[in-house]
């Protein structure tokens, strides 16, 4: 796992699923990469991109992360496109239930158990979703 920092796009696996949301700039694709780490709750990397699908989803609410700024040159032109598309409910909820699992039970927890920086940065994420 290349990280750089807790934030939610301090890592390879993210910057990877930023350039692969760029080529298929959906929302269908963050409803699969949240499902898959659902489905796979201890592949830290499914766990990594499912942040970065949760975030761009409060990104597409204008709720920015205080790491944007580290992908917005690859994000900008993506979060365009997807503000074109309407952030159902149900993917909403999928994202919560995500994060919520994630921030639970996951691999990606086991990786920064006892940081609290982490647990800070996955709580603002959860509450961002929520509010």
């Amino acid at each position: 796992m290349g990280t750089w920092n807790e934030g939610s796009f301090g890592n390879d696996e993210a910057g990877d699923w930023i350039i692969d949301l760029s080529e298929t700039p959906t929302l269908e694709f963050i409803k699969a990469t949240l499902q898959a780490s659902i489905d796979n709750p201890n592949n830290v990397d499914f766990n990594l991109t499912a942040v970065a699908a949760a975030e761009v989803i409060c990104i597409l609410e204008g709720k920015i992360p205080a790491d944007y700024h580290e992908v917005s040159h690859n994000l900008a032109p993506v979060i365009e496109i997807l503000k074109q598309q309407q952030i159902s409910s149900e993917l909403k909820k999928l994202a919560i239930r995500c994060i919520i699992m994630i921030a639970a039970d996951s691999e990606l927890k086991e990786c920064w158990e006892e940081d609290e920086e982490w647990e800070i940065e996955i709580n603002s994420l959860m509450h961002r979703l929520s509010n």
